[in-house]
């Protein structure tokens, strides 16, 4: 039931703030864009009023008129690599702007995700099997806070999460998504990843 109550709230929540503030093409930034999601004092109100935390799983981005699908993946780190547990699919998606919103506690049990423009809107849940004693573990989260330039068909991570019995947890930059081996040389037990990919190509191509 909780989790049932979690994705309403995430879907009316961006509902709502897209409702209120959409995002637009604006001089300086780059054509294609994502960025953290700046509530107004109203939006956080509203996000507060439904349960969710004030926007810090909120991206606005802006795109063109080529693209036709939005992908998020979540991801495992296992002997170095990543392994993928949830994605790979994608959203069918024509709009050149939109609202991503993303609810999680332990990505290791999964992750809400919620899709708003003005004319496509969706949501999915992923849900897995977490390691055992993981929630007694030390955690760190980092997100992306910053503004980044998209590239179609290039993976942008935007949460990296550690799980550690270490008696300290270094919470590192997004952008150690591509620089697994760090990680290692933490020796933490459990480390996740959500990216999202903006394509030219179609769900079905993709898949």
């Amino acid at each position: 039931m909780k989790k049932i109550i979690n994705s309403i709230t995430l879907i009316a929540v961006i509902s709502a703030l897209f409702t209120l503030s959409s995002c637009s093409r604006e001089p300086g930034k780059p054509a294609m864009y994502i960025e953290k999601a700046v509530l107004s004092q109203q939006e956080e109100k509203i996000a507060q009023l439904l349960g969710a935390e004030s926007g810090a799983g909120i991206y606005d981005f802006v795109l063109d008129d080529t693209v036709k699908c939005i992908q998020v993946n979540t991801y495992q780190l296992s002997d170095g690599t990543w392994e993928l547990i949830s994605g790979g699919g994608g959203w069918q998606f024509s709009d050149i702007k939109g609202r991503l919103a993303l609810s999680f506690e332990n990505i290791g049990e999964g992750l809400r995700i919620a899709v708003q423009s003005e004319n496509d809107s969706g949501s999915m849940e992923h849900s897995t099997d977490p390691k055992e004693g993981i929630t007694e573990m030390g955690r760190a989260t980092s997100m992306l806070n910053n503004l980044r330039e998209i590239t179609y068909e290039q993976e942008i991570p935007l949460v990296m999460q550690i799980f550690t019995s270490n008696s300290s947890v270094y919470s590192l930059d997004v952008d150690y998504f591509f620089k697994p081996e760090k990680y290692q040389e933490y020796g933490y037990e459990s480390v996740y990843a959500v990216t999202v990919r903006f394509s030219q190509k179609t769900v079905g191509e993709l898949e």
